[in-house]
């Protein structure tokens, strides 16, 4: 559980451990020799997918970090045992069992002075009391000084133990016991960090039972050894005379007769027992006096402070925090999938729908998501994280559920209108999203990646419709000839390749008016008129008007414009066709033709009507140019054999990559605010 507005997590104790242990197989084994970077990568994308099935909608540190520790620690400790021990603490067993170590010790305690004395001076246990009494002044001046120095302290402890840790690890004597070496350096460090108040509880906790322990030891000696041995009772010194210790010994057993009422220590009796004359039964008052000072001094206290260490440790379980925040995730934060919602004014549906490699949007491998949002969708009443402005004229339609949004404008003429300008795209949301900048670059390289794919494959079907179509003979060639069936196959190929609509069988007979009637001597009719130019881009522009239809109007009569495009390239082509060579003429139309489908199929539903003309123009220059300076490689490219790597598709490439760079408009990213 995430505490709201703030980065602190809550876990278990064990779930703790468990993601520190993980932090510290990343660190160290830095070869990734335990796990290997892929096996890092899935283990993120798998804990997001978990995430977002289980509804988050932005997948956070916090969300993934849990999940994606367990799959780490599971592919180590199953690699490397020693990583398996450290999954579960041992040393707990070991810490439970000093207390029963402390009284057995002050059990074995042969005697405080002498067998058969109790020494009203007695070293040992004056030194008992002194050392757990200077414990409580210590306490106490621990919990009024600064926090400041407590972590002062920390800190020292933490570089310490960190030396101690990696020269141990640095004596491996395999490289694969040195990194079991590093790992558990690193574990340490980063535990001690995260549960030094833990760890410094549930310490005083155990040193409290071992002192209360020892102290219950000595007095059950004192206690046994008295049903077989006659004390003796009193007191020596070279330097002390009766008075002074008197003094001692009523300030030593103040507590016992403040507490329980007894009668305070005479001095004639003090006298008395000068070098031990004292016998018989007052011994066991005097042993009396001592248990009762060890319990009431030593014990009891020591036992309430346990008791109080403990509880607080407990509090602490309860409380387990993890700071998602730390540096130490900033390299998992980057890693993470983004959730980002791009708004869009000024762009069709369409449109939009050529940015989009599923309906949700835009996706990479690793998980991350990038949705376009129209104004006319039903989530325009939430915000966006940007808003992108399509169309420099409508700035200012912005909706108002998007205002507060960072804004920016780039035509959509200088990035939208073929996959090679969506650079652009990517270098404006950097701009607005520089916190995302791997995710960004995992998309780009994403939707490069999907372009490249599926312009190889329309390179594939253009370089099989050129051979097909440069085995035909011209003399055959006519309305209903083989070359327009091929030219149909070719459309209908490449619109499902770029899921544009299908043409229909009308569109198929309007297909036709593209291709012009040759003779039986393979020259191309006359076409070169004014008037046979026009007719050409009628006929296209009928086709086009057919795609319009087919979309429900959604291309805003590109599909027209570009359709005229095919209608009078063809005629324009055929303008010089009687003026050269034949059969090379009809060979470099048979070109044209098939990159102009390529470029109208690809790109109709991107084109802005307003643009569609002027791009028209410049596509029919550059694809005529293209070509005739292309001419011997094509000739020479279609004449050779058909090879595993056939040379007609990297040149076809070649040609249409730069026509799509020339033609374009150029990209220039602008930020409004």
């Amino acid at each position: 559980m995430v505490q709201a507005g703030t980065g602190r997590m809550r876990l278990t104790e064990q779930e703790l451990r468990c993601v520190t242990l993980a932090q510290a197989v990343e660190r160290a084994d830095t070869a990734h020799a335990l796990v290997s970077a892929v096996e890092l990568d899935d283990a993120t994308r798998q804990a997001a997918l978990q995430a977002r099935q289980g509804g988050v909608q932005r997948v956070g540190v916090a969300d993934v970090v849990l999940g994606r520790a367990q799959a780490i620690v599971e592919r180590a400790r199953a690699r490397d045992t020693t990583i398996a021990a450290l999954c579960i603490p041992r040393w707990h067993a070991a810490m439970r069992a000093l207390p029963a170590v402390a009284l057995l010790m002050g059990l074995a305690a042969d005697r405080i002075a002498n067998a058969h004395r109790v020494d009203l001076l007695s070293p040992p246990l004056l030194a008992v009391v002194a050392w757990n009494l200077a414990v409580y002044v210590l306490m106490l001046w621990r919990a009024l000084r600064r926090p400041a120095d407590a972590e002062h302290a920390v800190s020292v402890l933490w570089a310490l133990q960190g030396f101690l840790l990696r020269w141990q690890a640095g004596l491996g004597r395999t490289a694969r016991r040195a990194l079991a070496g590093r790992i558990v350096a690193e574990f340490e460090t980063l535990w001690l960090q995260r549960s030094h108040a833990l760890l410094a509880l549930r310490t005083a906790h155990v040193l409290h039972l071992c002192a209360a322990a020892w102290a219950a030891g000595i007095a059950l000696s004192l206690l046994l050894r008295g049903l077989v041995v006659n004390y003796r009772f009193g007191w020596e010194s070279t330097f002390l005379d009766a008075a002074q210790v008197h003094a001692i010994v009523s300030v030593l057993f103040w507590p016992m007769t403040a507490v329980f009422g007894l009668a305070p220590l005479a001095l004639q009796d003090i006298v008395a027992t000068q070098d031990f004359a004292g016998e018989g039964v007052a011994g066991s008052r005097w042993v009396w006096m001592y248990v009762g000072l060890l319990l009431l001094v030593v014990i009891l206290p020591r036992l309430c402070l346990a008791v109080w260490a403990q509880w607080h440790a407990l509090r602490q379980v309860r409380q387990c925090a993890l700071d998602t925040g730390e540096t130490s995730f900033d390299t998992l934060r980057t890693a993470l999938p983004a959730d980002l919602e791009l708004g869009l004014v000024g762009a069709s549906a369409v449109q939009v729908g050529v940015l989009c490699d599923t309906p949700g949007g835009l996706h990479s491998a690793q998980g991350d998501r990038l949705r376009f949002v129209l104004p006319c969708d039903s989530a325009v009443s939430s915000a966006v994280d940007a808003v992108l402005v399509c169309d420099p004229a409508l700035a200012a339609a912005v909706p108002v559920a998007w205002q507060a949004a960072p804004m920016h404008v780039l035509p959509w003429a200088e990035w939208g209108e073929s996959w090679v300008q969506e650079g652009a795209l990517f270098e404006c949301l950097e701009t607005l999203w520089p916190a995302h900048h791997a995710a960004l670059l995992r998309l780009r390289e994403a939707r490069v990646a999907d372009h490249e794919a599926r312009f190889a494959q329309a390179l594939q079907i253009l370089a099989r419709h050129l051979r097909a179509s440069a085995a035909l003979d011209p003399v055959q060639d006519d309305a209903n000839g083989p070359h327009v069936r091929l030219l149909r196959a070719l459309e209908a190929d490449l619109r499902t390749l770029y899921g544009g609509v299908l043409p229909s069988q009308e569109s198929h007979g309007q297909t036709m008016a593209l291709v012009p009637r040759r003779g039986t001597d393979g020259v191309a009719l006359a076409v070169g008129t004014s008037a046979g130019a026009a007719a050409g881009a009628a006929a296209g522009a009928k086709v086009g008007a057919l795609i319009d239809v087919g979309t429900g109007g959604l291309t805003l009569g590109a599909g027209t414009a570009l359709g005229a495009l095919l209608g009078g390239a063809t005629a324009w082509v055929m303008r010089s066709a009687q003026k050269k060579d034949a059969a090379q003429e009809w060979l470099w139309w048979k070109v044209e033709q098939a990159c102009t489908h390529y470029l109208v199929v690809a790109h109709d539903a991107r084109v802005s009507s307003p643009h569609a003309v002027s791009l028209a123009e410049r596509w029919r220059a550059e694809v005529t140019a293209t070509v005739a300076a292309h001419g011997p490689a094509l000739a020479q490219a279609l004449q050779a054999p058909p090879a595993p790597q056939d040379a007609l598709v990297p040149l076809l490439g070649g040609m249409l990559r730069g026509i799509l760079q020339r033609s374009l408009a150029p990209s220039a990213p602008r930020v409004d605010r």
